[in-house]
């Protein structure tokens, strides 16, 4: 067999190139850390790990909104604890009232501190955040959900709709971060009428009296009742009494304390969803941590292994180049 000496220069070369592509590759693992490096270093393991990361991606986006979520609802919920304490206020300015030694002044007195607890609370019902949107208007964030006119009476209405802001925080799973005005505090000030049947809140119009708005009616008659004059009984001068104080008290009474009842019931539904979404957080994390582990067993490298793949290659390369240029200085011509 002849074997020519570009034969044996190209097979020289060759082997050398490889062990030098062997050895810069075993570098490029030390220096990231990692056994797969490029797909091609391990296509199936390079795969999965495009899935896993594209898994892991998705649960942290979960994760942030499940910490939105929660942050978003802190506000609400500081809000309505603040109005229950506005209503609470205003069961004692109307129990206040019932005094029959309040002289004129007096009634005038407790109706302007009724007044600016009205105003207090509206004011807490066109709660904004931090983007500027209104917590209670349902679905319509940019607008102010609730109007208030303070003349001759009080006038309340709501402008908002009855629908929810969701946020995704897992698969198939959405938190509301909103909750519709109406539905808390009532839709309207204006003296209840019969309803036919109810009105679902859907569809609800915000400018019909509906069942639910005993709070702002209650607010409106207290407002009435400590506007009223102080008139005498016929033939008992004695008895000086209010107008249909006596009959309004009890209704006013018991509709602050179901709009409290409305407003206490949101603020449950609102502290377990802060609780969901803290459970969500703690799932979400523990998932990641598990997807990281995952993704280390197919990308990671074996730091020894590495370490000893890459000695035994250079002391091959240190050989392959000392043989090769002995071999390359083999010649006829040396003989002749």
């Amino acid at each position: 067999m002849r074997v020519s000496s570009n034969t044996q220069f190209l097979t020289g070369t060759f082997g050398l190139q490889r062990q030098q592509g062997q050895l810069v590759r075993l570098q490029e693992q030390l220096s990231t850390l990692k056994r797969v490096v490029r797909p091609s270093d391990d296509p199936v393991a390079s795969s999965q790990v495009v899935n896993i990361m594209q898994a892991q991606s998705r649960n942290t986006q979960f994760l942030e909104n499940a910490k939105n979520v929660g942050t978003r609802l802190a506000v609400p919920e500081a809000t309505l604890r603040k109005a229950s304490e506005v209503i609470q206020n205003m069961k004692t300015l109307a129990v206040q009232a019932g005094n029959g030694a309040l002289t004129p002044e007096d009634r005038r007195i407790l109706q302007t501190e009724f007044r600016e607890q009205v105003k207090e609370l509206v004011g807490l019902a066109n709660t904004t955040d931090a983007n500027g949107d209104y917590l209670f208007a349902g679905t319509r964030t940019q607008s102010k959900p609730f109007d208030l006119v303070v003349n001759n009476g009080i006038d309340i209405r709501y402008n908002g709709d009855y629908g929810q802001v969701d946020v995704q925080v897992s698969t198939g799973r959405d938190l509301s971060i909103t909750d519709p005005g109406g539905a808390i505090f009532g839709v309207t000030s204006a003296s209840p009428v019969p309803v036919p049947a109810p009105v679902p809140p859907a569809v609800a119009d915000p400018n019909a009296t509906t069942p639910g708005s005993e709070l702002l009616q209650g607010m409106r008659r207290l407002d009435e009742i400590l506007s009223a004059q102080r008139v005498q009984v016929e033939g008992d001068a004695a008895s000086a009494v209010y107008p249909s104080y006596d009959d309004s008290l009890a209704m006013v009474l018991d509709a602050f304390d179901a709009g409290l009842e409305q407003l206490l019931r949101t603020e449950a539904k609102i502290g377990a969803r802060m609780k969901e979404a803290e459970s969500l957080q703690s799932v979400g994390e523990d998932i990641n941590v598990q997807y990281a582990a995952q993704i280390s067993n197919l990308q990671d490298l074996d730091i020894p292994k590495a370490i000893s793949d890459f000695q035994m290659t250079l002391n091959a390369l240190q050989a392959s180049q000392k043989t090769y240029q002995q071999v390359s200085q083999l010649s006829l011509f040396n003989y002749i």
